[in-house]
């Protein structure tokens, strides 16, 4: 494994908790007492650094990619570099669903979780997808939040803790 700094950064929905090494993220979630009833969003907050730990700085791409999410959107780039220890290139389902979600459902646009596991090559794993989805480390830049029940509901963000940010995340893709 290799040699891991972490930085707290604020955003509009909340502090950020950035995992990093020298070769790219390890993750990317807010931090752990946000939830439905705490939420309180801020779209004119800007992302910066409120504490950092280790000896690596955080990656100025994933900063400037984090800014563009939030306040300039049409403008999105290419996400950060992702670890490679932590996203391999081998076969495992959940790690293709990652990147099939990444390189198919864009920003503004939401997939069903039986929709991406179609694109992921087994029509018949939804539930696989949902799983998946539940173990995404990169909140925002693997876009989970996009994938959404058959019936149209939202699902259960986070398990269900932080639906109120998947709404807000949702609606501000549509804007």
């Amino acid at each position: 494994m290799c040699e891991t700094s972490s930085s707290i950064c604020s955003s509009p929905i909340g502090d950020l908790i950035i995992s990093y090494c020298q070769k790219g993220l390890h993750s990317i979630c807010q931090i752990s007492t946000i939830n439905d009833q705490s939420f309180i969003p801020d779209e004119n907050q800007t992302i910066e650094i409120q504490s950092s730990s280790g000896k690596i700085p955080i990656p100025k791409s994933c900063l400037n990619w984090l800014h563009t999410y939030f306040h300039s959107p049409n403008h999105l780039a290419k996400i950060p570099e992702l670890c490679p220890n932590i996203v391999s290139k081998n076969d495992s389902f959940q790690e293709n669903v990652w990147r099939t979600l990444l390189n198919n459902v864009h920003f503004g646009q939401t997939v069903t979780y039986g929709q991406l596991a179609e694109l992921a090559g087994n029509k018949h794993a939804a539930r696989a997808v949902g799983t998946a989805m539940r173990c995404n480390p990169f909140q925002l830049l693997v876009p989970c939040h996009r994938v959404i029940r058959s019936n149209g509901d939202i699902g259960n963000y986070s398990g269900g803790k932080r639906n109120n940010v998947k709404y807000w995340l949702l609606n501000h893709e549509q804007k």
